[in-house]
């Protein structure tokens, strides 16, 4: 198990991004299998498991994705400079949510919470999907979370299907 700071760890996740992209076709098997790996060989600083400072999300759905093209840090970048794609498309996403806060409990979850995501598009839709998700808390929780996101009958359609676009992102949680 490896520590790394949390620039570090957004820095290596952009890269795994950049990799991830590279891989034709793109499907969320490849983004599960190396988002577990990244989660459970590496822990950031500051962050406490116990105090859910460390979790992954998984989700699925219909989402307007934003329209980039590349694994970019959205920190620091102005809501009008965000633009979101006109289509609506189905979705699964994989999500690490760090709250690095070094047991500071003065420090707010909105100043300082990250997000790091992966989503993949598929086709696009004009049906409303109810989208919906779950946390997996703890790398001890990986496999049973795991199960439980392939067992969701919208995931398990996706998960070996080659997605259409990606979004990959670092941004504040608030």
């Amino acid at each position: 198990m490896q520590t790394i700071d949390l620039e570090t760890s957004i820095n290596v996740f952009l890269k795994l991004g950049q990799q991830l992209q590279s891989l034709q076709p793109l499907t969320g098997e490849n983004v599960l299998s190396e988002l577990f790996a990244w989660y459970r060989e590496n822990r950031i600083t500051g962050t406490s498991l116990i105090e859910d400072g460390d979790m992954l999300l998984l989700q699925w759905g219909v989402t307007r994705p934003l329209d980039i093209i590349e694994p970019t840090d959205l920190r620091g970048v102005g809501d009008e400079k965000i633009k979101f794609s006109d289509t609506k498309f189905q979705y699964l996403n994989f999500t690490r949510q760090v709250f690095a806060n070094y047991d500071d409990k003065e420090v707010e979850f909105d100043d300082v919470a990250i997000q790091m995501r992966i989503t993949l598009c598929y086709e696009a839709t004009a049906e409303k999907e109810n989208s919906d998700g779950f946390w997996i808390e703890t790398p001890n929780d990986v496999e049973r979370g795991e199960e439980r996101f392939r067992s969701t009958p919208f995931v398990n359609l996706l998960m070996k299907t080659p997605a259409s676009r990606v979004e990959i992102v670092a941004e504040h949680c608030g």
